[in-house]
């Protein structure tokens, strides 16, 4: 192949590769929102935000300043607020439209939970399910549906397909989110890291037993990995070749060829 045919061939495949990114900043959606200040500058502290934009389809359930409020009450560890957190993030899109046109008026949805392989089997998935009255609720696989509490509010952003911002009426929360790991239960909350000064109060060395891990049925585990294909294999951190979309694994394969013939 001439070399000419060659460079152009490769600056149409960078093109396109640059195309294939994501291209949403979650911080900058959510600073138009001066009441979803707190539940941005949380994605950003627990390190949520480059997770989120750095995934091409994703619906991000925002909580408001108030309720997250209740939930820096708590003073959860490090880890375990970005486990609750990350119960927020859908690793798929969903908008208004498609809440409301629910195949059987429910869908159990993957996590950046689910995806971090830090959630005992299922645990990391959540329902949802539309109730009497067109109401839609948000139940992590793990909590019984009578309790369900945490209700859609309204579309906040929608780039169909690319990324949704969905208020939600409260945290969602669940046993096996809060539990702490002994590698985590000492880091300070980040939350109240911001506003307190000094150490954290190192006296405790107790750790409350795990709550929630192990509880999960062979149906439930089952039903997880069928549904939750955005685990991305179980990796950590989410990032893996499968995170990647499939024209961006072969864009970079192609070019590689190109080079090689080159």
């Amino acid at each position: 192949m001439p070399r000419a045919r060659v460079v152009h061939v490769m600056l149409l495949l960078f093109v396109a590769l640059g195309a294939c990114r994501a291209t949403h900043n979650i911080t900058a959606i959510l600073a138009d929102h001066r009441d979803l200040a707190e539940f941005g500058r949380q994605l950003t502290a627990t390190g949520l935000a480059d997770d989120i934009d750095g995934r091409n389809t994703i619906t991000v359930l925002a909580v408001d300043d108030a309720h997250m409020a209740q939930l820096r009450a708590r003073g959860l560890p490090r880890e375990a607020l970005r486990h609750v957190l990350s119960l927020h993030v859908l690793v798929d899109y969903y908008d208004d439209a498609k809440l409301h046109r629910l195949p059987g008026g429910s869908a159990v949805v993957s996590t950046l939970f689910q995806a971090s392989g830090d959630a005992p089997g299922s645990e990391g998935m959540v329902k949802i399910a539309v109730r009497r009255g067109g109401r839609v609720a948000f139940v992590p696989q793990d909590v019984d549906d009578a309790r369900a509490n945490v209700f859609y509010v309204k579309s906040v952003h929608e780039a169909p397909y690319n990324i949704s911002v969905l208020q939600v009426s409260a945290v969602i929360t669940s046993p096996a989110a809060e539990a702490p790991s002994s590698a985590t239960e000492s880091k300070p909350n980040s939350m109240d890291a911001s506003s307190k000064h000094g150490p954290p109060n190192a006296g405790a060395h107790a750790a409350p037993s795990p709550v929630g891990q192990g509880s999960s049925s062979d149906d439930g585990a089952d039903e997880g990995k069928k549904s939750g294909d955005g685990g991305d294999g179980g990796k950590k951190n989410g990032a893996s070749v499968g995170g990647l979309p499939f024209a961006l694994a072969f864009l970079m394969a192609a070019s590689a060829i190109l080079v090689v013939n080159w």
